[in-house]
């Protein structure tokens, strides 16, 4: 009995570490930490009672099989939560066949020091089959026990966080005060319970969203309408930060072109990207919708099937198409694209696509702008396209005949090649555009450049902070989540809008300048040539950004500052994110815009 405690307390141990080292969760205050060790143990000594039903003759093959499946199982937590930081979900698990296509980049999360992680399970499978025999705790007892350290922990875990339930989508958050074990429990029955919302949804489940809208502000401005009956070109900005515009490495511009065109455009410089496990997917989503990315999976793969006010809808005499030059599965980009109202969408099986003019994920940049233009000539005027870029994904590959911003200014090689793509990227849009106009398809458009999530996680932060010369801290990693958004209007006079923003707003804005009035249409998408005051950005796992505060990583901060500031003055802040995040998964998950007309 004494060996199979020991073994449980090596094993809780060892999940403590890898919270602490691996995930790098750091709770604010001791009594997270105190949390956060002993929500581990209930759970564990529940999943080790499983030998004790087990037959003698099988018991030593037990313990090391759940060694190995638990160990495999948060190994695969830790590389997701490395580049995505977050965990998984069992909606992430069961939409891979839809997201193929990541192993590339996989094996650049692997570090040796992961073979420790298994390491133990060979040593102590060792020694429970040396020893001959293998004596168990009694059954109720043992049972008793974890019941009643489980059921104890997880009752202080929600005296201490009351909202961690309500704010499940804060997946950190919840493996902290719950366990990572409690969590993926929860998360597989919340995942069973959601489609029944689309069931027992009715239309007057939609009245609180009709009235958001109508609180929404409809003030216009002198560019309402500037853009009318224009063609509109999206340029989705793969992985593209909002730091390397104006940055200057080793003397070089890193995007000499990106930075010529925002004093030619209305250029957002404040603007926080917002997606959440389903990356670019979640950035056109918002976009398209005006909705907020789900708090689990993709909405381009969960609900396909649901009825949305997309763009090409609202622009109803724009011929639409999609080009990317990537599988169509990727994403389920095939199916969300009928349902959003798109007519085209040119994928990687629509281009020449060879060895020499691909990496990474596929046609690179330079050839898929090239080859896009003969198609964009041939759609119906005014027209509506977006092109989505790849090269700039992690890892950040390039031929070498494509490499003309070599650098290694930090120590991180992911960031140093991160620049290099970046660049590439930055030429590949300057030669479309150049090229654009040379075959008189400039004049009449609307181009809306936009970057659509991080590119340096923070597992590769490191370096980063060393490029910038920054402090590394939660107020400078927020910061860097910002992302260019520029609208360009060929003719008209650029301007600078400082205002805190998000990725969501960029539809209300494009709407505006095309003459049409948003607040028509069930969205979040406030116009960002209206937002002067009360600016405020609400992120996917619950925390926001304002003009006075944010809540971050479970502190609250002065936005300005960035200095520390009591709970307190966050919690009207955390209220307001919570109350939208909740109303527009209701949305999604009810299908209530199938009651909008």
């Amino acid at each position: 009995m004494k060996a199979y405690t020991g073994l449980i307390a090596f094993y809780c141990v060892k999940i403590v570490l890898l919270m602490y080292i691996g995930f790098q969760l750091q709770p604010i205050h001791w009594p997270g930490h105190l949390l956060m060790i002993l929500t581990i143990i209930g759970p564990v000594m529940l999943l080790f009672s499983v030998p004790l039903f087990t037959p003698d003759r099988y018991r030593k093959w037990v313990s090391p099989a759940l060694l190995f499946l638990t160990t495999f199982w948060m190994y695969a937590h830790l590389l997701y939560y490395r580049f995505y930081e977050d965990f998984m979900t069992l909606t992430i698990l069961l939409q891979i066949g839809n997201v193929g296509g990541l192993s590339r980049s996989t094996w650049e999360l692997f570090s040796p020091w992961d073979l420790l992680l298994f390491l133990d399970i060979f040593v102590v499978g060792w020694v429970l089959f040396k020893k001959e025999t293998f004596q168990l705790p009694p059954k109720k007892w043992y049972l008793g026990v974890a019941s009643l350290l489980t059921i104890t922990m997880l009752a202080a875990g929600l005296l201490y966080k009351p909202y961690v339930l309500k704010e499940n989508y804060n997946r950190t958050q919840f493996v902290q005060t719950m366990s990572l074990f409690t969590y993926q429990l929860f998360d597989v029955g919340h995942s069973i319970r959601s489609p029944l919302f689309k069931w027992m949804s009715d239309p007057r489940d939609a009245e609180p969203m009709q009235a958001h809208v109508k609180e929404q502000e409809k003030e216009m401005t002198e560019w309402f309408g500037e853009a009318e009956g224009m063609n509109v070109v999206f340029i989705g900005l793969e992985s593209v930060q909002n730091f390397v515009l104006d940055l200057e490495v080793d003397g070089q511009e890193v995007t000499p072109f990106l930075n010529k065109i925002k004093n030619e455009s209305f250029y957002f410089s404040n603007l926080y990207e917002q997606t959440a496990q389903g990356k670019s997917s979640d950035a056109e989503f918002m976009i398209d919708t005006g909705l907020y990315p789900l708090d689990g999976g993709s909405v381009f793969v969960r609900r396909p099937d649901n009825a949305f006010h997309g763009l090409p809808e609202i622009l109803g005499n724009y011929q639409s198409a999609v080009f990317h030059g990537n599988e169509r599965s990727f994403w389920n980009r095939t199916e969300m694209y009928d349902t959003l109202g798109y007519d085209r969408f040119f994928s990687e099986r629509d281009y020449k696509v060879t060895e020499e003019n691909s990496i990474n994920y596929g046609l690179e940049d330079h050839h898929f702008f090239e080859q896009s233009i003969p198609t964009l000539k041939e759609l119906d005027t005014p027209y509506l396209a977006k092109f989505i870029t790849l090269t700039n994904h992690f890892p950040f590959l390039l031929h070498e005949e494509d490499q003309t911003f070599e650098t290694d200014v930090t120590s991180e090689p992911v960031v140093n090649r991160y620049l290099s793509t970046v660049h590439y990227l930055d030429q590949s849009v300057e030669t479309f555009i150049e090229k654009l106009q040379e075959q008189e398809m400039y004049e009449n458009t609307m181009f809306i450049l936009y970057g659509d999530h991080y590119g340096v996680s923070t597992e590769y932060e490191d370096g980063l902070f060393e490029l910038l010369d920054q402090p590394e801290t939660t107020f400078s990693h927020i910061k860097n989540q910002r992302v260019p958004v520029l609208i360009h209007i060929p003719g008209l006079q650029g301007e600078v809008f400082d205002e805190i923003a998000g990725q969501i707003d960029i539809r209300a804005t494009v709407l505006h300048l095309l003459g049409k009035r948003s607040a028509n249409y069930m969205s979040f998408s406030e116009n960002l040539l209206t937002r002067e005051h009360d600016a405020f950005v609400t992120f996917r796992n619950g925390n926001y950004i304002s003009e006075s505060t944010m809540y971050v990583k479970g502190q609250c901060l002065d936005t300005e500052k960035g200095t520390p500031l009591s709970n307190q003055a966050c919690e009207k802040g955390r209220s307001k994110a919570r109350s939208e995040l909740q109303l527009s998964d209701q949305v999604i998950k009810g299908d209530w815009l199938r009651y909008k007309e």
